[in-house]
């Protein structure tokens, strides 16, 4: 599953899980202000210093808040308010951006939006982002109303929906910080009421208390109730956290072995390159020389290649040396290693070969690329190639000499027609017997 479903699934989750706890506080709420029928309404609330909001401006809120909206009334009463000559105070402002975003999420999700999705989030953020620059006008016991509060949720959905998960975790730990301090500040108001009322009733303080105490126990429900859903809400946060970064961990662990693979394979015969080429020759020379068994190269060269690049083009050469690869690796034994050197130029490793068992390879693969029908790609049905065989008969020779010896080889298997396999010993040996006669001379 891609990441970002993910991460958008968790954070749609924790929205769920807040939605729920604040859906819960208004019941909550209610059964602590509860009186009995024959006492008075508790006093009113200390006052704060909040900035006046607009009615017209309350009600879209809550219209935009029910099931079915009526899109065109609340788009004249948003454009009217707009458009008002009397100037909106800070909060005003805010809430109106705000009520702008919710109206457009609604248009979005009754499809009169028609350009894309992400645009229209982009859109959403915008306006949201607006109104998030006028908070440090509102005072903080205002930002944390619920009206105001729904501005942090909606910004963090639509983050979460262009991908910038950070900012969205950021705007739902403000959501939370605030929501939580929005609770408390309510349950000491609470408190403080529920004390004056005393001190006004008390000729009915016995019945009060009763009261009280059983508001208590109602609070003290929904405490242990909230801590509850605080805890899970927690745990589920930090086992999706851990899951994400676990698979992120993953991923990144699969490209750098994809890049790695792909740093030391030819991208046009799939075999090993170059690179891999010395890296595993010298680590077979290594070997060799702490343990010395027989140890022997194959250089293959395509004959005629350039030719059949000019007559043909480049892409049905391609194609011929990805045949080649296949043969040649359909001929070897499991435990040789075929690599691809550079132009026409292969190269196969054949460790536990003297130079015997190296020719008669090189000797099933000449014929078996000088059999292949090549017709499809060509005109000529045939393409050979010329092999040069060098065995490592000495622990002091390096990968690069015993690779130089095979090119010798190979170059000679050209002068002597093309289509042959030559072992470098047999040069070696020739010069050798010519170097005594001539000596002897």
């Amino acid at each position: 599953m891609n990441i970002s479903k993910i991460l958008l699934i968790i954070m749609l989750m924790q929205l769920m899980l807040a939605s729920v706890s604040l859906a819960k506080e208004p019941i909550i709420a209610s059964a602590i202000t509860e009186e009995p029928a024959n006492e008075k309404a508790l006093l009113p609330l200390p006052a704060v210093s909040l900035l006046p909001i607009n009615e017209d401006l309350l009600a879209i809120l809550t219209q935009l808040k029910q099931a079915s909206i009526d899109e065109q009334k609340i788009a004249r009463a948003l454009e009217q308010l707009t458009l008002a000559t009397t100037p909106l105070n800070a909060a005003e402002q805010y809430l109106l951006l705000v009520t702008q975003a919710l109206f457009k999420e609604n248009a979005i999700a009754n499809g009169v939006e028609h350009s894309s999705h992400n645009k229209q989030s982009r859109e959403i953020i915008v306006l949201l982002e607006q109104a998030l620059k006028l908070s440090a006008q509102i005072s903080a016991q205002q930002l944390h109303q619920p009206n105001f509060l729904q501005l942090h949720l909606i910004l963090a959905v639509h983050y979460a929906q262009q991908g910038q998960f950070d900012l969205a975790y950021l705007e739902k730990k403000s959501y939370l910080k605030k929501y939580y301090s929005y609770r408390k500040a309510k349950r000491l108001a609470m408190i403080a009421s529920l004390e004056q009322s005393f001190t006004v009733h008390d000729k009915k303080a016995s019945n009060s208390l009763l009261a009280s105490q059983n508001k208590l126990k109602i609070r003290r429900v929904a405490e242990v109730q909230e801590q509850k859903a605080t805890q899970q809400y927690n745990f589920t946060l930090i086992i999706s956290t851990a899951i994400v970064f676990v698979l992120l961990f993953f991923r990144q662990l699969k490209i750098r072995n994809k890049l790695i693979r792909l740093t030391r394979t030819d991208a046009l015969t799939g075999l090993a390159n170059r690179s891999a080429l010395f890296e595993h020759g010298e680590h077979m020379v290594a070997s060799f020389i702490e343990q010395p068994e027989e140890l022997s190269i194959l250089l293959l060269d395509l004959d005629h290649f350039k030719k059949i690049n000019d007559d043909f083009g480049e892409q049905v050469g391609d194609e011929i040396l990805r045949v080649i690869a296949q043969l040649v690796k359909e001929t070897m034994r499991s435990r040789d290693v075929f690599y691809r050197l550079g132009g026409e130029e292969f190269v196969a490793i054949l460790p536990f070969a003297d130079s015997n068992k190296a020719k008669a390879i090189a000797m099933r693969i000449n014929e078996k690329i000088a059999q292949h029908d090549f017709s499809l790609l060509i005109l000529q049905s045939r393409v050979t190639v010329s092999i040069g065989v060098a065995t490592m008969a000495s622990n002091k020779l390096t990968f690069e000499q015993v690779l130089h010896c095979a090119d010798l080889a190979m170059y000679q298997a050209k002068e002597l027609g093309r289509n042959s396999v030559v072992c470098y010993q047999n040069i070696a040996q020739a010069q050798e017997r010519r170097g005594n006669t001539n000596s002897v001379k």
